[in-house]
């Protein structure tokens, strides 16, 4: 348990301005406040907020800041973090439904789905564990979450692919099948998507090895997992940039300098 405490307290000073809940932390953690997740459309923001033991869900104006929709949500949830300090994620490709996560910790981990033309909740998914939603397939028809093997040590995880029209887990996990004995471990420090969803990119900074990214293919349920070696200062590796640029896969510093190169069909690693 003293290690999970210590783990969550280094990453939680970079958070110690933002007003959030946590769930599943650190990766990724729901977040009650803040900036929420963003309509397809930049038109609105969902923002999910603390009311007593329930949840506010709002819809709000981007453009001036006007609460358009309000509902209320029986218990506490948060709009899924994918990164350490966001961007918010769970809107589905549609654009029709968002994705709300259980905060706090718990026996069982709830997502609501929640219905973006009125906030009214559509569907309830309560797993026994600790899970954390990582992304949706681009039809909608998965849901794919980050499952904690243990809460006493919340760097190690794999991932799940959760089937919304049968509301069933899938068998087994989703991972390289290539490095069988990777162990996924670390905090995720930047996402990206390739426009059509299909493939998401996660970088992870790995305190205890080497950083690396993880490359979900969301249609296919399938994963790669490519580290490199890293000659930045571990911790710099959080505000990294990713970013799809054709067939490559760029990962930038927080002033935009390349850092790294990934081929996104041979998985090779360069530094331009």
């Amino acid at each position: 348990m003293s290690r999970r405490l210590g783990l969550v307290l280094i990453v939680l000073g970079a958070l110690a301005a933002v007003p959030v809940a946590l769930a599943a932390y650190p990766t990724p953690y729901a977040a009650q406040g803040g900036e929420g997740v963003m309509s397809s459309d930049g038109a609105l923001r969902y923002v999910a907020l603390k009311s007593g033991e329930d949840t506010t869900l709002r819809a709000v104006r981007t453009s001036d800041g006007t609460v358009v929709m309000s509902q209320s949500l029986a218990g506490s949830f948060g709009v899924p973090m994918l990164t350490y300090k966001g961007p918010g994620g769970g809107l589905f490709r549609d654009g029709s439904a968002l994705v709300l996560q259980s905060t706090g910790y718990a026996a069982t981990t709830t997502f609501q789905l929640v219905n973006t033309a009125n906030l009214a909740a559509r569907d309830t998914i309560a797993l026994k564990g600790t899970f954390a939603f990582d992304a949706l397939s681009p039809d909608g028809s998965k849901l794919y979450l980050i499952q904690h093997t243990t809460v006493d040590d919340l760097q190690h995880y794999v991932v799940r692919a959760y089937d919304l029209g049968t509301h069933t887990m899938l068998p087994g996990k989703i991972a390289d099948k290539t490095q069988k004995g990777w162990v996924m471990q670390g905090f995720p420090a930047a996402r990206a998507t390739t426009a059509d969803g299909r493939w998401v990119y996660t970088l992870y900074w790995n305190p205890n090895g080497f950083p690396f990214v993880h490359a979900l293919d969301a249609v296919r349920g399938i994963a790669h997992c490519v580290g490199f070696a890293a000659t930045s200062p571990s911790g710099a590796l959080l505000d990294y940039k990713l970013g799809v640029k054709g067939g490559k896969l760029m990962i930038r510093t927080r002033g935009g300098t390349l850092y790294r190169v990934i081929d996104r069909t041979t998985w090779k690693v360069t530094k331009r």
